[in-house]
């Protein structure tokens, strides 16, 4: 029987999103070498929050910037968006971006590791799970020359830890705006985002960096803000909304190999054995973690672990 047009869409749409955010890192590493970092994420907010106020319908009101809400999404804006991004810039300038690609598919397991330091008791499947996601995420960060590959461990080590401030802002929308609809927490932290930013930015003559732009530049920043930070977010906030979080959330595996792909194509970039190894743990983490801890196979575990 085949699947309802509807049903087509979202899934068209999910798979849409995780390739555009893995075929993103590409396009920031080579942005690194002409733009700074800051100018990078503040043209992003600017753009990426205009264009989710025009699509996303979110219908925000001014009673949703009350001090109760502000402060939570100024906390969320700088863990998803600022911060975020920055640091990820950053970190593209030393290292490779299919690294990258491997080690965003950990959230997931950062997550579950999160919410156990937290004291959600965790199954087997979830511990063997982090086990796996340690040692791939080890194989990408010293996949060169061991702990003293630098300036790439450095990167590595920063871009691992833009995706903690991920898994905690995860977290942290789930506790504080359970009623709030994706859309509207997505384009409303942009909008945070954008207004703390765009002071520092101004200040320090970020807009003059622009006159300078190579074409590749350009083509560089529109996929970044019109693909990876409105179209993809958008499409992503749909197929959580039709399929379920669960359901879009297995299209994660898809993230790694189109940055891969996107790194190869746009930057000639090739990875490493020993950094797909690593990526093949983490996912195999990332498995583990999506499976329910009340089958069978799982009880017999737990009974003899």
């Amino acid at each position: 029987m085949p699947l309802p047009k509807t049903t087509n869409r979202l899934y068209f749409q999910v798979v849409f999103a995780t390739v555009a955010w893995g075929a993103a890192y590409p396009f920031t590493k080579h942005l690194v070498t002409e733009l700074s970092p800051l100018s990078i994420v503040s043209f992003r907010a600017l753009v990426g929050a205009l264009l989710l106020i025009i699509l996303s319908g979110s219908r925000l009101k001014a009673s949703d910037f009350k001090f109760s809400c502000l402060w939570k999404l100024l906390v969320l804006s700088v863990l998803g968006v600022s911060a975020q991004q920055y640091m990820q810039a950053s970190a593209l300038k030393y290292t490779e971006a299919s690294h990258a690609g491997w080690l965003i598919a950990s959230t997931p397991i950062l997550v579950a590791g999160l919410m156990a330091a937290l004291g959600e008791k965790i199954g087997p499947f979830k511990i063997a799970a982090f086990l796996l996601g340690c040692a791939g995420t080890m194989l990408v960060v010293f996949s060169k020359a061991g702990a003293l590959s630098l300036p790439s461990t450095r990167g590595d080590t920063l871009f691992l830890s833009t995706c903690v401030a991920w898994a905690v802002y995860v977290i942290l929308t789930k506790k504080w705006l359970t009623s709030w609809h994706p859309a509207k927490v997505t384009t409303a932290t942009m909008i945070v985002a954008l207004a703390t930013l765009l002071p520092f930015w101004l200040t320090a003559g970020g807009p003059a960096e622009f006159a300078a732009l190579t074409p590749r530049a350009w083509a560089s920043l529109a996929y970044l803000c019109v693909v990876s930070s409105a179209l993809a977010y958008l499409f992503w906030n749909n197929s959580v909304e039709g399929l379920g979080p669960v359901r879009s959330s297995y299209f994660i595996y898809l993230e790694p190999f189109s940055t891969l792909l996107s790194a190869y194509l746009f930057l000639g970039e090739k990875a490493a054995a020993s950094v797909f190894a690593g990526g093949v743990l983490i996912l195999a983490g990332v498995y583990l973690v999506g499976i329910k801890e009340t089958s069978r196979f799982s009880r017999l575990i737990r009974k003899y672990v």
